[in-house]
């Protein structure tokens, strides 16, 4: 996208806090957010170009489109055991729920009784009305309130925000999605008190590429401020049920993506597929709340709102659940489809709110885990072990068992796997596995308090990353009588298997200028960096950059690599 002005909207990240004042004499600086270290801006090429050499700014991305998902136009409350949840007096009365959409038609009879507020990033005013219909939907799917008329929603009492940052089109910008996540945090809070704290955001949208600032937000938002975060996993999938295809947030580790499936608990053809699809729910033809009444629409942006009415379910029921106690709640209680256990189609199985939501005898009895075991490289580790329950994953390691370190997953499975990096070569380890199932009940093995080990392999020198190549060359800018010249290094890092992507390169510049520049390797292991700018008066300016740390989960030969560019006025 292109603003009318010629400008390009970009999202600005940085290494330490955002910098607004450093984009602002380039452009137009849209969002300022609040809980990443970021900006989002309008702003010509040319000053991204400059700005990329600014070593406070930690990247620059485009500023993506995303779209509804679900583009035609309510059984599904039904078959996912909702009316039962309802029967035991459970209706969701008073969880905070953002809807991040096209707004919410708050006029609607089935939705003006749970509408709370939210606000408009589209128009930049605080009356979020739907000018499109989806939010409208997805809004009844959630909370359409139980009054005999129209229909009822999953959590006919929740308490229903609209964050509108889609337009009458049903497209919008990425800048705004994270504003409007901004903003769910930001009315969250963290004492608990706040009647207006928001627990859980269902978005129905999506879009193909990812962002480093979305996956930031998102990542604050949930492992931070323990929002749950639901989201569509997307409409391209194809008839095979083949391929990876979850759109982003859903795609990333903080979110539910949510796939679609039909009244015979069939995936929908069009619903994505992957590794990222955790939950399943009804999105085929969904009868809900729409613009001046009611209508009928399929897509994931369907299947989505029935997982976060009943995460508000859940979470009625368990005032106490933090937002990864409800997230394991679901996944542990889904009715399986597909696959045996969870696969690329339907993740965990068919979203099932009466099994998650209504309240049975305590489960005082913890997880039993076995079947431990340790398979060791030179630098790294696979934990494995079972246990008879759904229950996260965690191991402590350590070399002398005096401290301890620990690395965790909190998906909720009965085969664990983890993996440890970083290890030190020809090395001891003791460690010891633990698992909590959603009740909080945990079970530790640590071998009969002997601990389990594992011995890592030899380092081998082959093995080792390596610093392949470094390219200087120079470049200058005129102002007025004045030449400015500077540099860019472009590095390679390569391993015995190829390009390293992932690797922090750092390194010092030498001869016209002395600054101190580090970046991380793309997926063809290569990263650039820029040197100051130098006034040229005369002669020949010299720059050259040294290589000298490359940080990886393997290590670095430490041999140390430089190359120099020179720039002689013609």
């Amino acid at each position: 996208m292109v603003t009318t002005a010629g400008a390009v909207p970009v999202i600005i990240g940085f290494k330490d806090k955002a910098h607004p004042e450093m984009v602002q004499p380039y452009g137009k600086v849209t969002h300022s957010y609040k809980y990443i270290p970021a900006v989002a801006a309008d702003l010509p090429e040319q000053a991204i170009e400059n700005l990329k050499k600014n070593k406070n700014i930690a990247y620059i991305e485009p500023d993506f489109e995303v779209k509804a998902l679900g583009e035609t136009l309510p059984w599904g409350i039904e078959r996912i055991g909702a009316p039962q949840v309802h029967a035991s007096d459970n209706k969701g009365t008073g969880v905070n729920v953002a809807i991040i959409d096209t707004g919410i038609d708050h006029t609607h009879l089935d939705l003006n009784e749970n509408y709370k507020g939210g606000y408009d990033f589209v128009n930049n005013d605080a009356d979020p009305m739907d000018d499109n219909g989806h939010g409208t939907h997805c809004a009844g799917i959630i909370a359409a309130v139980d009054d005999d008329t129209g229909v009822i929603g999953v959590a006919p009492e929740a308490n229903l925000y609209a964050l509108k940052i889609l337009d009458s089109t049903g497209s919008g910008d990425s800048s705004d999605l994270i504003a409007a996540i901004d903003w769910a945090i930001a009315t969250h809070g963290d004492d608990g008190d706040d009647l207006n704290d928001i627990q859980i955001i269902s978005m129905s949208l999506g879009s193909d590429s990812g962002l480093e600032s979305l996956n930031s937000v998102c990542t604050e938002a949930y492992y931070t401020h323990g929002i749950l975060l639901v989201a569509a996993a997307g409409n391209d999938g194809n008839r095979r049920g083949t391929g990876d295809s979850v759109d982003y947030p859903g795609a990333y580790s903080s979110v539910i993506a949510v796939a679609a499936t039909d009244s015979n608990d069939v995936r929908a053809s069009f619903s994505s597929t992957g590794p990222a699809v955790e939950l399943a729910a009804p999105g085929v033809n969904i009868f809900s709340t729409y613009l001046g009444g009611y209508a009928s629409a399929s897509g994931t942006s369907m299947a989505c709102p029935h997982v976060a009415g009943t995460a508000a379910l859940v979470l009625y029921a368990n005032p106490t659940f933090t937002n990864e106690n409800v997230r394991g709640k679901l996944a542990q209680t889904t009715t399986d489809l597909g696959t045996s256990g969870r696969d690329t189609l339907y993740g965990f199985g068919l979203v099932n709110a009466e099994a998650a939501a209504i309240v049975s005898e305590p489960d005082e009895t913890d997880p039993e885990i076995s079947n431990v075991d340790a398979e060791a490289a030179a630098y790294s580790a696979t934990i494995t072990w079972t246990t008879d329950e759904a229950s996260n994953s965690t191991v402590r390691y350590s070399t002398d068992t005096s401290y301890f370190e620990e690395e965790s997953n909190p998906t909720q499975v009965t085969s664990h796997t983890v993996e440890l990096t970083g290890l030190d070569p020809a090395t001891i380890y003791y460690y010891e596995v633990l698992s909590s199932d959603a009740a909080g009940n945990t079970a530790v093995d640590n071998n009969d308090a002997q601990y389990y080990s594992f011995t890592t392999s030899e380092e081998n020198v082959e093995n080792l990353i390596h610093i392949d190549s470094v390219k200087v060359t120079t470049s200058k800018r005129v102002a007025g009588k004045n030449i400015f010249v500077s540099a860019k290094a472009v590095v390679t890092i390569l391993s015995s298997n190829g390009p390293v992507e992932g690797a922090i390169v750092s390194g010092k510049w030498s001869g016209a200028t002395s600054d101190i520049d580090s970046a991380t390797t793309n997926n063809e292991g290569t990263v650039t960096v820029y040197s100051d700018e130098v006034k040229y008066k005369s002669g020949t300016l010299t720059f050259t950059f040294t290589v000298n740390d490359v940080n990886y989960t393997i290590p670095w030969n430490e041999k140390e690599l430089s190359d120099t560019g020179t720039y002689t006025s013609s």
